[in-house]
């Protein structure tokens, strides 16, 4: 994300999304939401689903930077605990969201960044405990970021 987003940014978008899907009221609402609007469909973009959310920087220039960062993740891939999967990072994302909320217990949802493979990077989605302090399962969707040493956006 660091092309396409300022470093300070980056956890503080983190920090918004991880809150929206966290333990308690918090996922039930995003159940609620998933349940009313059908909120993450591969008919809506993650830009859209986000924007909904207001998960994004406050500044405008940066808020861009972030919209074009989820559509980038078009041109990812994914995979699902090791496995590729026929989506592309970016709707794979929406598939798991959309499956996990309408599931019979769904998980909290903890997003990750990890450096990427290659230019475009891979989507992962795994379950694991998300915190070394707890032993919560999380569903975990880890994004790829820009490799040390490219030109990061000041």
């Amino acid at each position: 994300m660091g092309a396409f987003v300022p470093d300070g940014y980056v956890p503080h978008v983190q920090d918004q999304i991880n809150s929206r899907f966290a333990v308690g009221d918090a996922l039930k609402e995003m159940i609620g939401f998933q349940k009313e609007f059908k909120l993450f469909s591969l008919a809506h973009s993650l830009c859209s689903s986000f924007t909904l959310l207001n998960i994004a920087p406050v500044g405008e220039k940066d808020r861009d930077g972030f919209l074009r960062y989820l559509e980038m993740l078009r041109k990812t891939g994914a995979q699902v605990n090791g496995k590729p999967t026929k989506y592309n990072g970016h709707d794979q994302i929406i598939v798991t969201l959309k499956d996990n909320l309408e599931s019979k217990s769904p998980l909290p949802v903890f997003f990750d960044y990890h450096p990427g493979e290659k230019p475009t990077g891979q989507v992962l989605v795994t379950i694991r405990e998300a915190f070394v302090f707890s032993s919560t399962n999380y569903l975990t969707i880890s994004v790829p970021t820009v490799k040390p040493g490219r030109k990061k956006k000041k």
